[in-house]
């Protein structure tokens, strides 16, 4: 009996070589990347890789990321403030961009992405003394230069805000995101107290309710926190017999955060807050807390991204 021959011709399983090859390529390379984010940086020049900055008026400009720092820092921060944390800011920054340009989007330059002022922002609001400030931030930038914080080999969403009160909050109690390098951490700032007013009227007007219609006593019971977050920060607000987010409800009275306590006196409710902003991630003001303190950067970041890994990619 004659042996079988193959159904594989020779050009057949070359084909087959050839495509395999191809899909490891295109499936493969990508996943490389995301494993091994130093392939992202690969060639990447000193000054950084470039980053589609969205300008107030709408324009789209491509600007290189350390230069892109300099705006930011010059934006977020003083330049008088402790090298150490200009060049912690300079990190977390530089992580936020790369992060969201990955995305594809481009950044803005407003508090919705990151404060970033140009070279005549910044000579306008400085004048004289701009050489000298600029030289500042932009030694914080050079001595961080290609540095990110890392995740399981992952750049990090370093998200940053102004002001914590005293403790910052996890991302799960804030976005509804457990993210393990964004984590609720005491913060040595000291607290900054703010005060609003919102007549019953006001909050009708707001929230759809009849509080000026109530008594004193069941107009208490109608507005009170439901629950707090582990960091102490309003989590649910009870209106009436609606359950609402701390942080809609800071959004729609506008408040500086959802660290607040509440007291009606008369017919004037009166909310006393504690910091400015979201207060997951970095907290400016315990960043500046803590260099003045004698902390380094690497120890500033490590302190508010725990479990990350401190890394320079270019």
């Amino acid at each position: 009996m004659p042996a079988r021959r193959s159904r594989w011709k020779p050009w057949k399983l070359y084909l087959l070589g050839t495509i395999m090859t191809a899909l490891l390529l295109v499936l493969g390379i990508p996943l490389l990347i995301l494993k091994n984010p130093q392939i992202l940086f690969w060639k990447t020049p000193p000054e950084g890789p470039k980053i589609q900055l969205q300008q107030k008026d709408g324009n789209i400009s491509d600007i290189p990321m350390e230069e892109y720092l300099v705006g930011v820092l010059s934006g977020e921060m003083s330049p008088l403030d402790p090298p150490e944390a200009l060049k912690a800011m300079a990190v977390a920054a530089r992580g936020y961009a790369w992060y969201h340009a990955l995305k594809g989007d481009p950044i803005c330059t407003t508090v919705h992405c990151q404060v970033w002022l140009s070279p005549e922002e910044r000579q306008e609001r400085w004048g004289l003394k701009t050489p000298l400030y600029t030289w500042r931030i932009e030694q914080a930038v050079k001595a961080t230069q290609g540095q990110f914080l890392l995740y399981h080999s992952q750049v990090i969403d370093a998200t940053y805000h102004a002001a914590c009160g005293g403790h910052t909050e996890s991302a799960a109690d804030v976005w509804g995101a457990d993210i393990p390098y964004l984590q609720s951490v005491s913060c040595p700032e000291k607290p900054v107290v703010k005060e609003a007013r919102f007549t019953a009227e006001e909050l009708d007007a707001k929230f759809g309710t009849t509080l000026a219609a109530m008594s004193p006593k069941d107009r208490a019971k109608a507005l009170q926190v439901a629950d707090k977050t582990a960091g102490g920060r309003v989590k649910t607000i009870r209106i009436g017999q609606t359950d609402l987010e701390g942080t809609k409800f800071r959004s729609l009275l506008g408040l500086a955060s959802t660290d607040l306590q509440m007291e009606w006196e008369k017919n004037q409710l009166r909310i006393q807050t504690r910091g400015y902003g979201h207060a997951v991630g970095l907290c400016q003001t315990g960043d500046i807390t803590m260099a003045e303190e004698g902390k380094s950067y690497e120890e500033i970041l490590a302190h508010y991204y725990p479990e990350t890994e401190l890394k320079k990619m270019y």
